[in-house]
């Protein structure tokens, strides 16, 4: 696997979060598993999980949206330096509010969500509508550090609040009538989500 050590150990030390070696390594591997050629990312920070993907994905291609200014302007240095700008286009916008017209390699295969954990059911509620009817969606950080199963015992306030939206999320998506998930205890605990088997109803004519 081609790796971005010196990024990943930079992006350590300045506390920037990326997506845990292990998860990231998952993630490929079912990209490769479904021969993914497109990914949507919510979520883009550094740059690091979108290049790591096209990097060892071959043909995928990415779209990611990230909020924060000075991440995606390093995001647009990093992409550049590994010379992947014409595989990865990086939009610098609010991706509640983004303007869906602007996405380039939809349809797509994956659904990468990463971003603001409160908000995850507003993001795949927007975007689910841009992956092909057999595509999947990858969800990182559904056990925060664990702490989504001792909720009770979280001090801080706001991160006691984080930690309950993301619960009902997951309470939310494993009870959907329209959507599977499986997850798995890899990382900071993964989830990916497909759409139930739409059967078809059969008709007999008397």
């Amino acid at each position: 696997m081609v790796e971005l050590n010196e990024i990943e150990i930079d992006a350590l030390k300045r506390n920037i979060p990326i997506m845990q070696k292990e998860g990231i390594t998952f993630m490929i591997d079912k990209l490769n598993e479904i021969k993914a050629t497109s990914c949507l990312e919510i979520g883009s920070a550094i740059g690091y999980s979108a290049m790591m993907m096209c990097l060892n994905v071959d043909q995928l291609k990415v779209d990611t949206i990230e909020i924060d200014h000075d991440k995606y302007n390093e995001a647009i240095n990093n992409i550049h330096q590994y010379q992947l700008d014409q595989r990865i286009h990086i939009y610098l916008d609010d991706a509640l509010t983004f303007d869906t017209n602007q996405l380039l390699y939809q349809p797509y295969d994956c659904l990468f969500i990463d971003a603001a954990k409160a908000q995850y059911q507003k993001f795949f509620e927007k975007y689910i509508e841009f992956v092909k009817e057999d595509g999947i969606v990858i969800v990182d950080n559904l056990d925060f550090h664990g702490m989504i199963y001792d909720i009770d015992h979280i001090k801080n306030r706001n991160t006691k609040q984080l930690v309950k939206k993301i619960k009902r999320f997951r309470d939310w998506i494993f009870n959907h009538e329209d959507y599977d998930i499986v997850y798995y205890p890899i990382g900071d605990g993964i989830g990916i989500i497909t759409r139930k088997e739409q059967h078809e109803t059969i008709h007999i004519t008397q």
